[in-house]
């Protein structure tokens, strides 16, 4: 019997290759899995302290706030905890024996922070697990807990959304119209 050839081939060696880091658009930013990520699945705006109403011509809190509260979020999302800590934003666990309201429908279970989108533009307040906040107020008055300089807690009628303003106007011109045509009909039946 013939000798089998075995040929050996060698083949070369092949580095791992580290995966390439993603970058995000516009700012070029690298992803990091030690920043935050953000939540609203837990948002509540029918607290009467926390519904968004405000001074401004709609009853909401004005759009310029809202531009403030993106910055904030974008800010600390590129933030690990420690940093967020120790940042403007002071990242801190809520304090519920200071605070104007009771825990969210007494929920024991989870510890509750917040951070404040700036000096004077209110707070966030949510639930942190792992590096996920979960939003449950915007507190744009500084209604959680009396802050000095802020007065106590303020109430304003719930902000609406451009839909349920358009509702209310809708049935504000039906009942009108409805009117004006009971007016007719009576002034046709004389």
């Amino acid at each position: 019997m013939p000798k089998e050839n075995k040929s050996r081939l060698n083949l070369p060696k092949v580095s791992p290759i580290e995966a390439d880091k993603v970058k995000l658009p516009y700012n070029g930013s690298v992803v990091s899995e030690q920043g935050f990520s953000f939540s609203f699945a837990c948002f509540d705006h029918s607290h009467e302290l926390f519904n968004l109403g405000g001074k401004t011509e709609d009853g909401t809190v004005g759009g310029s706030w809202f531009i403030d509260l993106m910055d904030c979020l974008k800010s600390v999302s590129n933030m690990t905890f420690d940093q967020a800590r120790a940042s403007m934003h002071e990242l801190h666990p809520v304090d519920w024996k200071n605070a104007n309201v009771k825990c969210p429908t007494n929920d024991k279970q989870h510890e509750y922070w917040q951070f404040r989108i700036n000096k004077s533009k209110g707070r966030v307040v949510g639930i942190l697990i792992d590096s996920v906040f979960y939003v449950v107020w915007l507190d744009r008055h500084h209604n959680l807990s009396n802050s000095e300089g802020y007065g106590g807690a303020k109430k304003f009628s719930p902000g609406k959304s451009l839909y349920e303003l358009q509702e209310e106007r809708i049935q504000e011109l039906e009942s009108k119209c409805k009117q004006l045509q009971a007016d007719v009909d009576e002034l046709l039946s004389k």
